[in-house]
């Protein structure tokens, strides 16, 4: 019996992708093996820190890594090493006064949940241009938005160049204008992953000073888990204030066995094969797309990229000859067997992403897509 069986919490399939709220990734069996052999034994966590530290920046092609308990602990322990290098001085010494001053620079149009990381530190998180980005925006206004006190500009990528909405700034302009002013550039690269090469992309080749990313989403490590690459300038101060240290990141903790089973995952996926994955991503569309096209409710065609800008496809299964609506269509994926989620993202039917699914998964997807057919051509029950 696993131990879902034995809470009475019944498994699903998921087709969504590597949302945090149905488990983001599996960890893979090696991961898994690594994780619990972290967990047999004792060891100084400052020089385990170091040592993964430095294979993590090495795999990754940047200065430094650090691995954390998640992108947002990664958001806050940047922003506060960008204050301490701010005022020259140990994070520890400073009054709250003197945080409050400072402020970080982000666009209106990238404004997301997780930015609340920044302004749990004490710092102001002023937003620049319009929610929606239709109107333009220019270097100007950002350089105007620059005082003594500003400390970061930050940035909530969504493509591997970064976001464009229609008149939003895009990173390399962003980045540069922050530099012109000496000022670091923080990219939140969470779910920016495939591909692998944003790991340096942004920082090694873009020129950024830090960058951050989930440690559980495709690079299936644990869900609670995080990573932060850049410039060692930077990275020695969040070292200074992350855990163990008795510093504001003290509470954030992690163990042995996420940062070691974080640095496998990383490994793992540094040395994975992209172009299979892609290809196999491509034949499991493929499968669905084929599939459903003699079903009299159901047309299934492929979309790229994947609602988060990653480069793999999807496909978007439309409701077609029936009234039903997409909730109504989730609320039969998810309560029958198996359990399918997906979401609608506001279109007339159900995206189904692979990137999760396991070997197998697909055919249930299909079958249960068959079923729905049935049952709605004779008007049946369709739970």
């Amino acid at each position: 019996m696993s131990i879902y069986e034995e809470l009475g919490v019944p498994t699903l399939i998921n087709a969504v992708g590597t949302y945090t709220v149905v488990g983001a990734s599996r960890m893979s069996e090696e991961t898994l093996a690594m994780m619990c052999d972290a967990a047999r034994s004792y060891v100084s966590i400052e020089r385990l820190q170091e040592a993964v530290h430095k294979r993590v920046a090495e795999l990754t092609r940047n200065e430094a890594a650090y691995i954390c308990n998640s992108c947002s602990t990664a958001i806050y322990l940047a922003i506060a090493a960008c204050v301490a290098g701010h005022y020259g001085r140990d994070f520890e010494t400073l009054l709250p006064e003197e945080i409050s001053r400072c402020e970080v620079i982000a666009l209106w149009g990238q404004h997301i949940p997780y930015d609340h990381a920044i302004e749990q530190l004490g710092v102001k998180l002023r937003f620049l241009g319009y929610p929606n980005m239709e109107a333009a925006f220019d270097q100007r206004m950002l350089e105007n938005a620059f005082h003594e006190h500003t400390v970061c500009c930050y940035f909530a990528s969504r493509t591997p160049s970064g976001y464009y909405g229609e008149g939003c700034m895009n990173l390399e302009t962003f980045r540069d204008t922050a530099h012109r002013f000496k000022l670091p550039v923080l990219v939140d690269g969470a779910a920016q992953l495939p591909p692998k090469s944003n790991l340096w992309h942004f920082t090694r080749d873009m020129g950024c000073d830090m960058a951050c990313f989930s440690g559980g989403k495709d690079l299936a490590g644990p869900q609670a888990s995080g990573l932060l690459v850049g410039k060692k300038e930077y990275l020695d101060l969040v070292a200074s204030l992350g855990f163990p240290k008795y510093g504001c990141g003290r509470i954030m903790k992690i163990g042995r066995e996420e940062i070691v089973a974080l640095y496998s995952a990383i490994r793992q996926y540094v040395e994975a094969d992209e172009e299979a994955r892609l290809r196999w991503c491509e034949t499991e569309v493929k499968k669905l797309v084929s599939a459903l096209r003699n079903t009299r409710h159901f047309s299934a065609e492929r979309t790229w990229p994947n609602q988060a800008g990653q480069p793999l496809p999807r496909a978007f299964v439309a409701l077609k000859a029936t009234s039903l609506r997409p909730l109504e269509l989730r609320r039969m994926l998810a309560e029958g067997t198996p359990s399918i989620i997906c979401y609608s993202e506001n279109r007339p039917g159900v995206y189904v992403n692979p990137m999760c699914l396991a070997k197998g998964e697909m055919e249930q997807i299909i079958r249960r897509f068959q079923e729905l057919d049935l049952i709605l051509e004779q008007g049946g029950n369709t739970k």
